[in-house]
């Protein structure tokens, strides 16, 4: 049966959820804090970390395709006797990249914001902008579990036909 549950699309879904979770408790934390002297606010940052998976999974891939036997029939008389081509051999360090779980060292990362400017009771949180980005969030969120939810259906369906 095709891994279907942990496919690289429901993972990276699941990492970006944990994200944005990330992200909507540190507003929160900031829109509570609108009015404590000297809170800096807090900002969550992951999505390089979920490029940067993508693009090692993509790696992985290619690297499991130049490594993998590839029939190669020269005419449709050949396909019938079509002999496999053999595949490189892995270095170690290809061999130990292969290994490695890309989404285990995931950690969505909440720092202050030092960059914005300070009112006068040394706070940098703006209520306004704080809302927005809740909205930002909050969308982002409704989208990826919209995601998640049709990789469930289709899964369902293909469980309910078997």
């Amino acid at each position: 049966m095709v891994d279907l549950i942990s496919s690289r699309t429901m993972n990276v879904v699941k990492l970006g959820l944990d994200g944005l979770m990330e992200r909507q408790n540190a507003i929160s934390a900031n829109i509570a804090n609108v009015m404590t002297p000297n809170y800096q606010r807090k900002e969550v940052a992951f999505e390089s970390q979920l490029a940067e998976i993508i693009e090692n999974d993509n790696l992985k891939n290619y690297i499991k395709g130049q490594n993998s036997i590839k029939y190669t029939p020269q005419t449709m008389d050949d396909f019938i006797a079509v002999t496999p081509s053999t595949p490189k051999q892995l270095t170690i360090q290809e061999k130990n990249f292969l290994k490695t779980n890309l989404y285990e060292k995931y950690n969505p990362q909440v720092m202050d914001d030092v960059y914005s400017g300070s009112n006068t009771i040394g706070n940098n949180v703006e209520l306004e902008k704080e809302m927005m980005d809740l909205t930002k969030a909050g969308t982002k969120y409704v989208i990826l579990s919209r995601m998640e939810k049709r990789s469930f259906d289709g899964l369902n369906e293909i469980l309910k036909s078997q």
